[in-house]
């Protein structure tokens, strides 16, 4: 058995262990040949053999891959991926350590005077928008056409399909054009879902469809609507061209898609940038007001995330910051407890408890200053056959050496 062939049936088996333990998968997605499905994977590896084979398996990958990029995004992979078994396997390690092992990003939280710039920058973006102060004119604007419940779901399974279509349109127009190169795309289904801890969820499906699953037990607004389908979006388009390079170039190691790893960084970076990618950084009053409260909002929820798992604070207690310094009404910041909180309903280990880094990481230490400069250089075109046509590329572990020539 080759590396790439190991490394997919590993991914399979840790996907089982991470099931057992926390009810998740951390397979997000596989298209590839059937006898390497994770269905067809051992399914009762402990912890001690899967971090021993993974660590014999990055040493395998050094010697036996070629290409220094993929052989660096793969080691990168499995290093993850040895963190997340230690952790759930019940090992001490810390908040940071395990943020910082999975994501190869910062673990540190934002200072005082760093949230108060950020509601500086915020103040001024809302400057002309009514209300009495700030808060309340952040809290309007937030809730100007809020649906949730059987209208939300009326409007996932109506208008928001056109959307979604448009947004597929936009991509193909904006991007597509500008690689020189396209990619089959079967469109993405929207559903609406309850019960779930975050907002909204692509599945990719394989055969270049994706679902769009949509929470509607949260408030949302045409708004909101409009940039989760963006950033949803973005998640199938970046998993189709993964797939055509599997189809066409055998890059078999594509075709299982793991979370909670240096990719999830790129992943949730570049889906936040989409807005950017189809606007080519048109910025408007309207633009700026939402990135700044979406700036300030994710600074809060890491500094909520580190009180929750790393200080032991209580989650009223959390609450009641999110709501003074990241302008969330008490439900709104409540909704986001069962997403950064160290447990899940049912007791078992949070999956996503050390996640909430990758959104804002991925947008402003990677995707976004690369995409600004090759916006001024008028590369754009390189800067997206880059991530989309070589993704190994997208890696937190990759991404500065992919774009040397930037």
């Amino acid at each position: 058995m080759d590396a790439i062939e190991r490394y997919v049936r590993l991914c399979g088996e840790v996907g089982h262990f991470t099931e057992s333990l926390t009810g998740i998968s951390i397979v997000d997605a596989y298209f590839g040949p059937d006898e390497l499905a994770p269905k067809n994977q051992q399914s009762d590896k402990g912890p001690v053999a899967l971090v021993n084979e993974m660590e014999s398996l990055a040493d395998l990958i050094r010697d036996e891959v070629d290409s220094e990029l993929r052989s660096l995004f793969l080691v990168g992979e499995i290093e993850s991926l040895q963190i997340l078994v230690r952790w759930l396997a019940g090992e001490s390690i810390s908040y940071a350590d395990l943020v910082e092992g999975l994501f190869h990003v910062s673990a540190g939280g934002f200072s005082s005077s760093d949230i108060t710039k950020a509601m500086a920058v915020a103040d001024e973006a809302f400057a002309d928008y009514p209300g009495d102060d700030l808060r309340d004119r952040i809290i309007r604007y937030q809730q100007l056409g809020e649906i949730k419940g059987d209208e939300l779901k009326q409007v996932v399974e109506g208008d928001l399909q056109d959307l979604v279509v448009e947004v597929g349109q936009m991509f193909r127009e904006n991007i597509f054009s500008l690689m020189g190169t396209d990619v089959t795309d079967k469109g993405v289904d929207c559903r609406a879902v309850t019960n779930m801890p975050w907002g909204g969820y692509n599945y990719y499906l394989g055969g270049f469809k994706s679902v769009n699953a949509i929470n509607t037990d949260r408030q949302m607004s045409q708004r909101s609507l409009l940039f989760l389908t963006y950033h949803e979006y973005e998640h199938h388009v970046s998993n189709m061209w993964r797939e055509k390079a599997y189809l066409e170039r055998g890059f078999t190691d594509l075709a299982i898609i793991p979370t909670h790893t240096g990719r999830s960084v790129i992943s949730e970076g570049t889906a936040d940038t989409a807005r950017e990618f189809l606007d080519k950084i048109v910025v408007n009053s309207e633009l700026h007001a939402h990135r700044s409260i979406a700036m300030l909002g994710s600074m809060v929820t890491i500094n909520a995330a580190i009180m929750l798992n790393r200080e032991d604070k209580a989650v009223e207690e959390t609450v009641e910051y999110m709501m003074e310094y990241g302008f969330r009404e008490r439900a709104k910041a409540q909704s986001v407890m069962g997403f950064i909180g160290p447990t899940s309903k049912n007791g078992k280990p949070n999956l996503w408890a050390p996640y909430i880094f990758t959104y804002l990481f991925g947008r402003i230490d990677f995707v976004l200053p690369t995409f600004t400069k090759a916006v001024k250089k008028d590369v754009l075109g390189e800067f997206f056959r880059t991530i989309y046509l070589n993704p190994y590329s997208c890696s937190s572990v990759t991404w500065k050496k992919a774009f040397e020539w930037l």
